[in-house]
C-alpha cells in the first residue's frame, strides 16, 4: 500500500498542475468517451424588444480549434437549430449587422452519463445589443453591470487580443490585452482573459497583479474569485486561495470549478472537508471536474479504502483517456488491481 500511495503522492500534484495551466474560461476537461461518436441539438432564439431577429446568419464554431462547424439562419421568431453537432465545447456566434453588434455565446453539450453516453440538447438564448453611438460601444449581455461605456479604442485592442490568442499568438494578445486596460483600467472582460492567459502561461504573479482590481471592478461576480482562487494556487498561497473561493461559492454555490480548486486548495490540510467539494464538483459537472477523481482516489487510498480508490482512477480513465496524465493513473490503477 506503501508504494501505491507513493504513486499518488506524485499523480496528484501533476494533475493539479495540468489544471491550474490547462483550465481556460471555465472550461476543462476532455469530450466524451473514447472510439464512441455522440450526436447532440443545439437549439436557440435570438431576442431584441420590439425588433426583427429573423433571417439573421449564426454559426457554430468549435472551441479551442476556431473550427466552424454549420452556418443557421434564423426564423421569424429569432429561433434557430443546430442538429447532429459532435460532443464537446462550442460558441453561437452572430454576425455584426447594420442594427446589432455581433456576439458570441459559450455552449457545451456531453453526454449526462459517461459510462452511458446518450445523444443530449442544449438550448441558449442570447439578447442582440443595439448598436451605440459613434464614440461608444454598446456592451454584451454577459458583461452588461460592468464593462459600461467601453471606449472603441479599448474595444478594438481587447477584440484584437482575443483573437490573437485563439490563433495561438500568446505573447501579441497579451500585448494588446493590456493596451486595452491601459485604455480602459476598468475594462472587467479584458483583465479576466489577460490573467487568465498569463495563468496559462504560469506568469503568476503577473496574472494575480491582472486580476486583483476585479474584486473592486465586479464584486459581485464570482469568476474573477475563482480565478483568483486558481491564481495563488499556482502561487502555493493555499489558504489564501481557501478565502477567494470560499468567497466565490458564496455568490455562485453551483460553480463546479470553485468546489474543484477549493477542495485543492483544502486538501493538504483539511482533508475532511475537502472531499465534499470534489464530491459537488463531480455532481455539477463530471466532465470538466474529471480531475476531482484523482484527488477523490488519493484520499480513499491513504483511508484504506482501494477498492474505492481503483474506482475514481478507472472513473477518470474513461473521461480522460487521453490526458496528459493518463499513462500514469493506468499504471497506477494496475497496481492498485495487483494487490488483490
Amino acid at each position: 500500500m506503501k508504494k501505491c500511495h507513493r504513486w499518488l503522492s506524485v499523480l496528484y500534484p501533476l494533475a493539479v498542475t495540468l489544471a491550474i495551466v490547462q483550465t481556460a474560461h471555465g472550461q476543462i476537461g476532455p469530450a466524451g468517451a473514447p472510439g464512441v461518436t455522440i450526436y447532440h441539438r443545439i437549439e436557440g432564439r435570438l431576442r431584441q424588444r420590439n425588433k426583427s431577429v429573423d433571417n439573421i446568419r449564426v454559426r457554430l464554431v468549435r472551441v479551442p480549434q476556431m473550427q466552424p462547424i454549420a452556418d443557421s439562419f434564423t426564423r421569424q421568431d429569432g429561433q434557430f437549430l443546430f442538429q447532429r453537432v459532435p460532443t464537446g465545447d462550442y460558441l453561437v456566434q452572430t454576425f455584426e449587422t447594420d442594427l446589432y453588434e455581433a456576439t458570441e455565446t459559450q455552449v457545451s453539450v456531453f453526454p449526462r452519463d459517461a459510462l452511458e453516453p446518450r445523444p443530449t440538447s442544449a438550448t441558449v438564448f442570447i439578447d442582440l445589443p443595439l448598436k451605440a453611438g459613434p464614440d461608444r460601444v454598446a456592451p454584451s449581455e454577459l458583461m452588461a453591470d460592468v464593462d459600461l461605456n467601453v471606449p472603441k479604442k479599448a474595444l478594438k485592442h481587447y477584440t484584437a487580443g482575443m483573437r490573437k490568442l485563439e490563433k495561438g499568438d500568446s505573447e501579441q494578445g497579451i500585448s494588446e490585452l493590456k493596451t486595452a486596460i491601459e485604455l480602459f483600467p476598468t475594462y472587467y472582460a479584458a483583465r479576466l482573459e489577460l490573467g487568465r492567459e498569463l495563468r496559462l502561461r504560469k506568469r503568476f504573479v503577473e496574472a494575480l497583479e491582472a486580476i486583483e482590481p476585479l474584486g473592486q471592478i465586479a464584486p459581485k461576480r464570482a469568476d474573477p474569485r475563482i480565478e483568483k482562487g486558481i491564481v495563488l494556487l499556482g502561487l502555493q498561497r493555499r489558504q489564501d486561495a481557501v478565502v477567494e473561493l470560499e468567497a466565490a461559492l458564496r455568490l455562485a454555490e453551483g460553480s463546479w470549478a470553485a468546489h474543484l480548486y477549493l477542495g485543492w486548495a483544502l486538501l493538504e490540510s483539511d482533508q475532511a472537508n475537502a472531499q465534499p467539494h470534489f464530491q459537488r464538483a463531480i455532481e455539477l459537472d463530471e466532465h470538466k471536474a474529471a480531475r476531482a477523481h484523482l484527488a477523490l482516489a488519493r484520499i480513499a487510498e491513504e483511508n484504506g479504502k482501494r477498492l474505492v480508490a481503483l474506482k475514481h482512477l478507472d472513473a477518470y480513465l474513461q473521461l480522460a483517456p487521453n490526458a496528459p496524465d493518463a499513462e500514469a493513473t493506468r499504471q497506477l490503477a494496475d497496481r492498485l488491481r495487483s494487490k488483490h
